[in-house]
């Protein structure tokens, strides 16, 4: 494994029944919400993967077939972010990987340039922390955290913060909250992304 790469990894895997259709495809300024996602990594990672569902990986392959796009790894199909993370991890081998959500379209390449920096040795995750609310998964994770993620997937433990009680984790305070705004309904996307 070459220990200086960066993977990307976006979660693209949910069901959107809050917002009540498939964010992903969403847009704001002409662009899809996942295209998002992929431009803040860009400039940093050497390869990335977009995790997904059953339902919407053709979707994806339509319309980013240059992207790596693949579905959770089998035994963890529709666990949540972690099962993401894991099946992210285990398609990309890399050091450290940026994990990001499809639904915060104002993310930033700054915001993981940020979090880099409080890297060192040992630390097995970096956390942002905005207004004091912790964000698991617009964060890096270190390979490290690989076989940890996979133990609690093996027992249905699917919480984050039980991970982190678990490991090595930086938690950065950042004043970025508009990088960080879910789009979770769709009085968010008038409210905040509707031109």
């Amino acid at each position: 494994m070459n220990k200086n790469s960066i993977g990307g990894i976006i979660l693209a895997g949910g069901r959107s029944r809050r917002f009540g259709e498939q964010k992903a495809f969403v847009e704001r300024a002409g662009l899809p919400f996942y295209h998002y996602a992929i431009n803040a990594m860009k400039p940093i990672v050497d390869s990335m993967v977009l995790v997904t569902n059953d339902e919407l990986i053709h979707r994806f392959q339509e319309t980013k077939p240059f992207l790596s796009i693949i579905t959770d790894v089998d035994n963890y199909a529709g666990l949540g972010p972690l099962a993401g993370i894991y099946s992210g991890m285990d398609h990309l081998d890399a050091e450290l990987y940026l994990v990001s959500p499809i639904d915060v379209p104002f993310i930033e390449t700054s915001v993981y340039h940020s979090l880099l920096n409080h890297f060192e040795n040992g630390v097995d995750a970096i956390i942002p922390v905005v207004k004091g609310k912790m964000q698991p998964i617009t964060s890096i994770f270190h390979q490290s955290l690989k076989s940890k993620i996979k133990d609690q997937l093996d027992q249905k433990a699917l919480s984050p913060k039980q991970l982190f009680s678990k490991a090595n984790v930086r938690f950065v305070e950042m004043d970025y909250d508009r990088a960080f705004l879910n789009i979770n309904y769709q009085a968010d996307y008038e409210q905040y992304v509707k031109e």
